[in-house]
């Protein structure tokens, strides 16, 4: 093979590899901005019925079992929702308290990384427990 034919293929290799890579940048995108607040939302209406479409086909329920499940299926996602809430606030609660006991160990530095680390980590655990925390 020439030099030329052999940079074409370069190029044509370089093209696919990157194109399923652009494709799986998007599929992983929408994944996490669609798919998972809407499996994991449990509060509102559209991520209920997300669930029991999805339950719906796994079960290959009909017309009449879906109306006779759908409310079952919503009120066991709004007490799952709950006891979640109930749960990761008592899981806040249990870990500031821990903190709190630690921290008088701790250099000045560490305290203040200390209380940023704890702060981000309680951020990211208060999307459960609804609007105000």
């Amino acid at each position: 093979m020439d030099r030329k034919t052999k940079f074409k293929a370069g190029c044509g290799l370089v093209a696919v590899f990157g194109a399923g890579f652009l494709c799986g940048i998007v599929a992983l995108f929408l994944f996490f901005v669609r798919i998972t607040p809407l499996s994991e939302g449990w509060r509102d209406k559209e991520s209920k019925e997300f669930v029991t479409k999805h339950l719906a086909s796994q079960l290959q329920l009909d017309e009449a079992q879906l109306e006779q499940a759908r409310p079952l299926i919503h009120a066991a996602l709004d007490e799952r929702y709950e006891r979640r809430k109930a749960y990761v606030k008592e899981d806040i609660e249990l870990t500031g308290k821990a903190l709190s006991k630690i921290l008088p160990l701790l250099t000045e530095p560490q305290q203040e990384k200390a209380h940023r680390v704890f702060q981000r980590w309680k951020k990211g655990k208060e999307r459960f427990t609804g609007p105000g925390g």
